[in-house]
């Protein structure tokens, strides 16, 4: 079998899971954004097709190295998320770090 249409698919996959997370940044400069579960303060209705779309191409990828790598597809599914958990934990540090916008606007 040949490999190259899921390892691009993994590659695209993984690129277009990052520019989700990027989108979710970008509407939340200051705030933390949820690890796992939960909703950012300002949610783009585009990322949820970015996202659909970066899921279906990261499993479209590990159904296609399954047969040919086994359990070891999974791992590259979890390596392919790496770059967008690194971006929001990097994000989150930085959100936590800086004084959020809403508390200048509250009076003393």
């Amino acid at each position: 079998m040949e490999l190259s249409p899921p390892v691009t698919a993994l590659i695209i996959g993984s690129i277009v899971f990052t520019m989700s997370f990027r989108m979710l940044s970008q509407a939340n400069p200051t705030e933390r954004v949820p690890q796992l579960w939960g909703r950012p303060t300002h949610h783009p209705g585009r990322v949820y097709a970015t996202r659909g779309s970066a899921v279906r191409l990261l499993f479209l990828a590990v159904f296609g190295l399954s047969r040919s790598m086994g359990y070891v597809s999974v791992l590259l599914l979890v390596l392919g998320c790496l770059p967008a958990w690194a971006l929001r934990i990097r994000h989150n540090r930085r959100a936590a770090q800086t004084p959020h916008a809403h508390a200048a606007e509250q009076p003393a």
